[in-house]
């Protein structure tokens, strides 16, 4: 650049403070060319092969199309399997949070459309436990239809309402499958008197409930509510009962145990009983409960890998 009312000095250093003036212009120029051929190239390219498209028969069109959106798709699974939710990264990390794939069954042949219903129920009032614990609900809901489509007979039970969210897949299924459901809970919380043993140092907790918010949530059709501390809730008329699967999720040892006791020999041959928190620490009771019951009859408990381990134990069919 040169100051108003100067002019270059001559000789060489002026041929060279005129070449340094002009040499940008020069470049800039150089690169708009390349850029406008690159562009050029890249539309011829894109024109021929729109062309070689336009002439393929239409199966081959819909093939082109399917396999490009499946390599993007591709392309973004890769990114999501090596980010920082996938292992080794997430299990290095300590994370709680991790991807997983769904079911075949349910994301590729669409099996169990009603999943989007039940997931609705599942997190209803319980968000932060339910809602990333996908593993359980499929785990639930793949077991109960097993059982149901292998035609087992009896009702279904659950040992720890709660809010409802696991029993609303129970009764889901009891009405279509023409059974009932029996949920047995104090509907208030822990009992006080089944705070002995291992569990004597724990709060009351899970009290944050009630049956009028289950029942809103559950339903009354085809369900019985059993309200009180089990077993000496359960009615006379029980007694006789035949169940093709029971869930039990009381948190506590006592009530486990006499849980254990009563539903497996009213478990028909073929029954699930599926027990919550096996292999979570925090509620040992469950684990001992389960060993110690486990040792008085044939069948042994396959944990789940869910968020607190669930166990599932099948009752022997008759031989």
């Amino acid at each position: 650049m040169t100051v108003k009312g100067m002019e270059p000095p001559g000789g060489r250093l002026g041929d060279l403070l005129r070449g340094s003036m002009s040499r940008p212009a020069a470049l800039d120029s150089q690169r708009l060319r390349a850029l406008r051929s690159r562009i050029v190239r890249r539309a011829m390219s894109a024109i021929q092969k729109f062309g070689r498209f336009a002439r393929k028969p239409l199966a081959d069109k819909w093939a082109a199309i399917n396999a490009t959106f499946f390599h993007a798709e591709r392309r973004r699974l890769h990114r999501a399997l090596i980010g920082p939710h996938a292992p080794p990264r997430v299990l290095r990390s300590g994370g709680k949070m991790y991807i997983a794939y769904r079911p075949d069954s349910d994301c590729i042949f669409n099996q169990h459309p009603e999943i989007v219903q039940l997931s609705e129920h599942w997190i209803t009032d319980n968000l932060i436990n339910n809602a990333g614990d996908l593993p359980r609900l499929y785990a639930l809901l793949l077991n109960i239809k097993q059982v149901l489509n292998d035609g087992i007979v009896g009702d279904m039970a659950e040992l720890g309402v709660y809010r409802g969210n696991s029993a609303a897949l129970l009764s889901y299924y009891a009405r279509i499958h023409r059974r009932r459901v029996l949920l047995f809970d104090t509907f208030q919380g822990f009992d006080r008197r089944d705070l002995v043993g291992r569990d004597e140092s724990r709060p009351i907790e899970f009290d944050d409930t009630s049956l009028a918010r289950v029942r809103d949530l559950v339903g009354k059709r085809d369900v019985r509510f059993v309200q009180g501390r089990f077993p000496q809730s359960i009615p006379p008329d029980l007694f006789m009962s035949r169940f093709c699967l029971a869930h039990i999720d009381c948190d506590l040892y006592e009530p486990a145990k006499a849980a254990l006791e009563f539903f497996y020999p009213r478990i028909s041959p073929g029954g699930l009983l599926i027990v919550h928190d096996y292999g979570n620490p925090h509620w040992d009771g469950m684990k001992r409960a389960v060993d110690e019951y486990s040792c008085e009859i044939p069948e042994k408990p396959i944990i789940v890998g869910d968020k607190s381990g669930t166990a599932m134990i099948r009752k022997c069919m008759k031989t």
